[in-house]
């Protein structure tokens, strides 16, 4: 549930910190993946101990717990951290942001009211069937949040951050859109076997981030996807020239700018489909 939030966030609001929470998420699904192949090879009873015979309860081993508590911190962590930038950070006047802080606003009810019962079942002898209770409760809070998200995350998720979405003005002030298509489309910097958003930003002379948010809330992409899909369509044109037509594919794919052809043929398999062979064979 911890790890699921934090993707939540990430992807809709926070994507400059997508590596770090998917590390995070990967880290924990492989230690709970591992636990249960190696509960089911050297058997329950090894791994768990009975605390009560009378209602057949487990006692968690220590570095069990260890992890399990480092990872509902780690995912607290994330959590109180983007709900943080949103709630008391950022303060964008529209109706958009003011949906999302309302829906956030629940999230942070929601993670408070799980630690206030975390507490009170640490100093206080809760039933069995309470403490079953507790996560359905939860659960059921969750989905109900989820479910009645604001509706223009499903139109616009992937172009959503607060850090942006809402001011989108801050970028005319920095990029020009004629600039950025002059130097990148029209003088074909994609082709450049080292294209990078690091080089390129220096030629807008901008910052690395700003040049990062550009392209991704303009074209739904990382530079590096903004890159190689160009290169792709590219791709497609040039097939079409008579001048081209005793090309090979990789000769083709060094033309429009991969370094090899093996590192051409998943972009364009992402972003035109089927075989450059085939389409090569067309024309």
């Amino acid at each position: 549930m911890g790890t699921s939030i934090v993707q939540i966030f990430t992807n809709l609001y926070f994507i400059q910190h997508k590596r770090i929470a998917n590390i995070y998420t990967i880290a924990a699904y492989s230690f709970y993946i591992f636990l249960i192949f190696y509960v089911q090879m050297v058997g329950y009873d090894t791994v768990f101990t009975k605390s009560s015979i009378l209602n057949n309860s487990y006692n968690l081993p220590f570095y069990l717990i260890f992890f399990i508590e480092l990872d509902f911190i780690i995912a607290n962590l994330f959590v109180l951290y983007y709900i943080y930038n949103i709630l008391f950070k950022f303060s964008f006047k529209n109706i958009y942001f003011k949906n999302t802080q309302i829906w956030t606003f629940c999230f942070f009810m929601l993670l408070l009211t799980q630690l206030i019962l975390i507490l009170i079942s640490s100093f206080f002898e809760i039933s069995y069937h309470f403490k079953i209770f507790i996560p359905i409760v939860f659960d059921s809070f969750l989905l109900s949040i989820i479910l009645y998200r604001p509706s223009f995350i499903n139109k616009n998720g992937s172009k959503i951050s607060l850090g942006h979405l809402f001011k989108r003005n801050d970028f005319s002030a920095d990029i020009k859109e004629l600039d950025f298509n002059f130097h990148f489309f029209t003088n074909l910097y994609y082709k450049n076997k080292t294209a990078d958003i690091t080089e390129f930003s220096n030629i807008m002379e901008v910052s690395k981030d700003i040049m990062f948010n550009y392209v991704y809330f303009t074209y739904a992409l990382s530079f590096d996807e903004l890159v190689n899909k160009s290169r792709v369509e590219y791709f497609v044109e040039i097939v079409k020239e008579s001048k081209y037509k005793n090309y090979t594919v990789e000769a083709l794919a060094m033309e429009v700018g991969f370094t090899s052809r093996q590192r051409f043929y998943q972009p364009f398999k992402k972003y035109h489909g089927g075989n450059p062979s085939d389409l090569i064979d067309i024309f």
